[in-house]
C-alpha cells in the first residue's frame, strides 16, 4: 500500500524527474508547512525525517524509485496521484525553488526557519542549550517517531529512560536499536529499565477496573525498586530525562504510577 505521504513524494519526484536527496527532503519540509504531510527534527542539515528517509526505502523497494549516491530518481510507474489540495501545494514548490541551486535551497530555508538549524553543520542561526533538569514523561502513541523527537527537543530532554519491559514496537523508529540510534544522532542518550516494566500478559483482556488493581499492585512493587528510582532521581538533577512508554496518556501507563510516586515525595514531573 502507498500511504498518503508516499503519494506526495512520488508526485513531486515525478514532477521534477530527479533530486538529490537534500533538496527533495527541504522541498518536502517547505511543503509539509502548507499541507500536514511530514513532521521534521533539527538535524546536522537542518530539517530532517526519519520517516520520509523510510518511505524513501519502501518505494524504493516497491520499485517506484531509485536511489544512487546522493540522487533519488522517479522510475516512471503509475501510482495513486494525491489529493488536488497536495498536488497545488507541490507544484507552487516546485515553480518556485525546482530550478534553483541546492546552496541557495537551503540558504532559504535557514533564514525562514532558524529553530532547524540548532544542529546544523552548516551554519547555525539560533542557539540551543540543554541546561534544563527535571522528570518528564512520554508516550508513543498516535505520534510518528519525528514528531516524538521534536516533543524531546522542545523539552531539553538529555536522557530517555525506556521503561517498557519489553523495547519492541511495531510502529517504526520505536524499538530499542532504531529509537537509541535516532536519538543518539540529536544528543540525546538512552537507557533501558526493563526491571520497571510490566509483563504483557498482565495487562491482557483487562477492564478499567483490572488497570486500577494492575496500578495498585505496580505501586507496591516499586518499594522493591528503590534503587532504579533513586538513580532516575539521580540523573534527573544532572539534566532532564523523560520516562518513556507506549499509551498516550500517562494516566493509562504504569510510568504514571512511577511519576505519581516522585510528586508524592515533592518531585515535580510534567507529562508531555
Amino acid at each position: 500500500m502507498i500511504t498518503k505521504n508516499e503519494r506526495a513524494l512520488l508526485y513531486l519526484l515525478s514532477r521534477t524527474s530527479h533530486l538529490t536527496r537534500m533538496k527533495l527532503v527541504k522541498m518536502m519540509f517547505l511543503i509539509s508547512k502548507e499541507q500536514s504531510l511530514y513532521d521534521f527534527v533539527p538535524y546536522q542539515y537542518g530539517p530532517f525525517s526519519f520517516k520520509l528517509y523510510q518511505d524513501l526505502r519502501h518505494l524504493e523497494r516497491e520499485g517506484h524509485l531509485t536511489q544512487v549516491d546522493d540522487e533519488v530518481k522517479y522510475c516512471d510507474r503509475i501510482f495513486p496521484q494525491p489529493d488536488s489540495f497536495i498536488r497545488t501545494a507541490i507544484d507552487s514548490c516546485i515553480d518556485r525553488f525546482g530550478s534553483c541551486h541546492e546552496k541557495d535551497l537551503i540558504d532559504y530555508v535557514y533564514r525562514a526557519h532558524p529553530e532547524m538549524t540548532i544542529f546544523s553543520t552548516i551554519k547555525r542561526l539560533e542557539k540551543y542549550n540543554r541546561d534544563e533538569t527535571g522528570i518528564v514523561t512520554i508516550g508513543y502513541e498516535g505520534r510518528n517517531i519525528d514528531r516524538f523527537l521534536s516533543l524531546l527537543i522542545e523539552n531539553k530532554v538529555g536522557k530517555l529512560i525506556d521503561v517498557r519491559k519489553n523495547p519492541f514496537s511495531m510502529k517504526y523508529g520505536f524499538s530499542k536499536n532504531q529509537l537509541s540510534g535516532a536519538l543518539e544522532k540529536l544528543g540525546i542518550s538512552y537507557l533501558h529499565f526493563p526491571d520497571l516494566g510490566i509483563d504483557s500478559y498482565k495487562r491482557q483482556n483487562l477492564t478499567n477496573a483490572g488497570y486500577t488493581s494492575l496500578f495498585l499492585h505496580y505501586a507496591q512493587e516499586l518499594e522493591e525498586k528503590q534503587d532504579h528510582l533513586a538513580r532516575i532521581i539521580s540523573l534527573s538533577k544532572i539534566e532532564k530525562v523523560a520516562l518513556m512508554c507506549f499509551e498516550a496518556q500517562a494516566s493509562d501507563c504504569h510510568r504514571g504510577v512511577i511519576a505519581q510516586r516522585f510528586r508524592d515525595e515533592g518531585l515535580c514531573v510534567t507529562d508531555l
